[in-house]
């Protein structure tokens, strides 16, 4: 070819009426700089590079100064995309700006981002997804679930079918709207019901269980109609049927039954509690794309083979959650930004007419009346307090980001038109932002936990069943609590009920649980970390003597909501002590986990620092080696606490009790009625052992909180247990200036003094709180 005759790039062409261009890709994509007098607004990587700066800039701006408003997250996202949108401009006159930035070129990058943000999401979501739940759900979770399909399609296509008689122009897309409207999404009820802090509450578990079997019924029924209009107005004849359904079938089938075993050889590779390999997780991010393009070969899209194969991940750690953790940080800093500028881009509110508004506001109104109905009827039937019907019902008509995508993804394939997509979004950011605060002011778990009566030690009958929660978070944590059953136990008579409940973060799926081990039949034969502590437990209870009888739970649920697992057990089970290990060292999770819990616990609570990891079993108890016991009395219902407790552990033969009775000099007195109870305790105390060899009693005069902490830090009795009271009044002499030092707030000052690494001695210290009733809450 003449040399003249080859095209010198750049170059437009157009063929058949279509525009194209041909640049070099690097002079097309990137911008020379304004050095160079190149304009980087005009270039769609610096641009778009720019949009996702400030959409990530301004979701934290709205999350921060929306969230006294109790909105979720959803709202502040959804408004970054309105703000980034074309109708601010507009409003500002700069309508022409705002489309010219908008050029050919970046318009292609951003819907091939938003078809990969929208892959990956719905691979995320699979995998956080776990299925199986399904098989637990109970009678009232499918009743909800299915009528909460059933009737919103019944009542919106009704009314859109109605629409269709009037020969409205939006007629067709009005169908769609009712379909797609109609289905729950499991992600946004979990989202939600995890800003509101109600995750495994009752109302939560309901709604988790009754949106799932929602959402996989809406997602059968929507993808074979989507199949079916694409065919009809693609005119697909049978044979073209048949062949679409067999290639779809086909790939389902090795979705489902070939890939599931090699996973779950990939998840046995990896050792318990380690985070995920690399190559592990390379492998399956591998797999991910394979599986995306294989559908999009097969006739079928590529995030619908992502969603799928995110299903048969093995949820939870260590595959599932690995996937997840690694994947988490590119979904949120990247992918879902960009989707929300994408999302936002189509939200013109200049275009929205007052006849399509109202129709569609009637779909939505037919829509949420029947979501409202289906949640409410069955809950009222089953005797639920109509407070959490209502509660239930607003949480189960709630829409969310991954409703967005599902209405995105009908406005790629023009099932609805653009003018109704921005109803849609406008009209369900307003009932989200309305409604989110109206569910917080129902519904409060944490009301469930306040008493009128006292559940304490001190108020626990001397012959019943002592019952006590122990929590466990990490494995060495059994040692200082097998430590502690061992020191507390000592009559058959006076039985230890012992609650154990292991405490695992949830991470890789959505929906929390809460594993009774008394029912649930071990389905591996791998030894878990769960197996080897029920092991340990199960032992101690063989060689106890019927002194102490367990109960084994396992809750998996996210750190912001851990409390509310552990205070429904201690109430249900009427324990009237909760136990958590603690360390100074803990991670920011459970030290939040523990703040709730001494907040909101139905009962007694102890901290417990262990500096003793094993001691000795002693089956024989009458003759066995001394375990000593010391209590630092420094007045308080905390410290009252903690000498019934240490009165307690003294009817065992082999415990010696010391109590050290710190005394002001001055005798300064802050509250009379409290040294009343004190005295009275003491005496009861004094007059209950006073027989007793193994009891020592001392008082200790000090003039301020320096002498009191010079007293503490020169023990060095041979103790195995020191118990004290956690909160303490900060005017108290006995602690005076103390406070300004500084210590940790969980442990309460002369239990930081106990539990540092200052004291002579390596005792483990139990820091117990009282059980506040409504009439303390009140009286503060």
């Amino acid at each position: 070819m003449d040399r003249a005759e080859i095209a010198q790039v750049p170059f437009n062409l157009t063929i058949f009426l279509v525009s194209h261009a041909c640049e070099y890709l690097g002079s097309a994509v990137t911008s020379k700089g304004v050095f160079l007098n190149g304009d980087p607004l005009h270039q769609p990587l610096p641009f778009l590079l720019l949009l996702l700066g400030v959409a990530i800039f301004l979701s934290a701006i709205m999350r921060r100064v929306l969230r006294p408003l109790k909105q979720p997250r959803f709202v502040a996202e959804m408004l970054t995309g309105l703000i980034l949108g074309p109708t601010l401009f507009r409003l500002l006159g700069w309508g022409e700006f705002y489309e010219g930035l908008f050029t050919q070129k970046l318009t292609t990058i951003m819907s091939f981002l938003e078809v990969f943000s929208l892959t990956v999401i719905a691979f995320v979501v699979g995998i956080r997804t776990d299925v199986n739940v399904i098989k637990t759900s109970g009678k009232l979770s499918w009743i909800i679930g299915a009528m909460c399909f059933v009737l919103p399609v019944t009542f919106a296509h009704a009314g859109a079918h109605f629409i269709v008689k009037s020969d409205n122009p939006s007629a067709e897309y009005l169908l769609w709207l009712s379909l797609i409207l109609s289905s729950t999404s499991f992600q946004v009820t979990s989202f939600l019901l995890e800003d509101l802090g109600i995750l495994n509450s009752e109302i939560g578990r309901l709604a988790m269980s009754s949106s799932l079997i929602s959402s996989v019924s809406s997602w059968v029924f929507i993808i074979y109609c989507t199949f079916v209009r694409f065919s009809k107005s693609q005119g697909f004849k049978t044979m073209d049927y048949v062949k679409s359904e067999t290639a779809r079938a086909f790939t389902i089938l090795v979705i489902v039954f070939v890939l599931p075993p090699f996973l779950f050889w990939l998840m046995k590779k990896n050792p318990e509690g380690r985070s995920i390999k690399e190559h592990h997780f390379f492998t399956v991010f591998a797999l991910f794309l394979g599986v995306a393009i294989g559908c999009e070969f097969m006739g079928d899209t590529c995030y619908f083979g992502a969603m799928l194969f995110g299903l048969v991940v093995p949820s939870g750690p260590p595959l599932g959650s690995g996937v997840v953790e690694k994947l988490e940080f590119l979904v949120s800093a990247v992918l879902v930004p960009a989707y929300i500028v994408d999302a936002g881009r189509f939200v013109d509110l200049s275009t929205i007419t007052a006849t399509n508004f109202c129709l569609t506001e009637v779909i939505i109104i037919f829509v949420y009346l029947g979501k409202f109905s289906a949640s409410i009827i069955p809950s009222l039937l089953w005797n639920m307090p109509c407070k959490d019907s209502f509660a239930l019902g607003f949480v189960l008509s709630s829409q969310g980001f991954y409703d967005v995508l599902f209405f995105k993804l009908h406005l790629r394939f023009k099932m609805i038109s653009p003018e109704l997509y921005s109803i849609i979004i406008l009209l369900i950011l307003t009932y989200s932002a309305i409604v989110t605060p109206i569910i917080h002011h129902l519904y409060d778990p944490s009301k469930r936990y306040l008493n009128y009566q006292r559940r304490s030690i001190q108020q626990s009958g001397h012959d019943s069943e002592f019952r006590v929660v122990f929590c466990i978070h990490e494995e060495d944590h059994v040692f200082s609590l097998l430590n502690l059953m061992r020191a507390s136990q000592f009559a058959k008579q006076k039985p230890i009920g012992a609650f154990v409940l292991e405490l695992m973060e949830l991470v890789g799926r959505d929906h929390p649980l809460l594993i009774n081990h008394q029912f649930h039949k071990r389905r591996s034969s791998v030894v878990t970390r769960t197996d080897r502590m029920i092991s340990a437990f199960r032992y101690h209870e063989l060689h106890s003597g019927g002194m102490i009888k367990h109960q084994y739970f396992t809750a998996i649920t996210p750190y912001s909501t851990m409390h509310d697992d552990i205070c429904t057990l201690a109430l249900e089970k009427n324990a009237c002590l909760l136990v958590i290990p603690f360390c100074k060292s803990q991670g920011i999770g459970m030290r939040g986990v523990t703040k709730n819990v001494l907040d909101k616990a139905p009962c007694s609570v102890g901290l417990l620092v262990d500096k003793k990891i094993i001691m000795p079993q002693r089956s024989d108890y009458k003759n066995a080696a001394k375990i000593w016991v010391c209590v630092v009395f420094a007045g308080g219902p905390d410290s009252r606490e903690a000498l019934a407790y240490g009165t307690f552990m003294a009817r065992n033969p082999a415990v010696r009790l010391t109590v050290i009775r710190l005394i002001a000099e001055d005798n300064f007195i802050t509250d009379l009625l409290d040294a009343r109870l004190d005295a009275n305790v003491m005496e009861e105390f004094w007059n209950l052992n006073k027989d007793n060899t193994c009891v020592e009693y001392r008082e200790v005069t000090v003039r301020d909180g320096a002498e009191t902490s010079r007293v503490l830090l020169s023990l060095n009795d041979p103790y195995d247990f020191m118990l004290t009271g956690r909160r303490l009044d900060s005017d108290c002499p006995l602690v005076a200036g103390l406070a300004d030092w500084g210590y940790v707030e969980e442990m309460g000052i002369i239990g930081d003094i106990l539990a540092s690494s200052d004291m002579k001695i390596d005792a483990s210290v139990l820091i117990l709180q009282q059980q506040s009733t409504v009439e303390d809450l009140m009286n503060k």
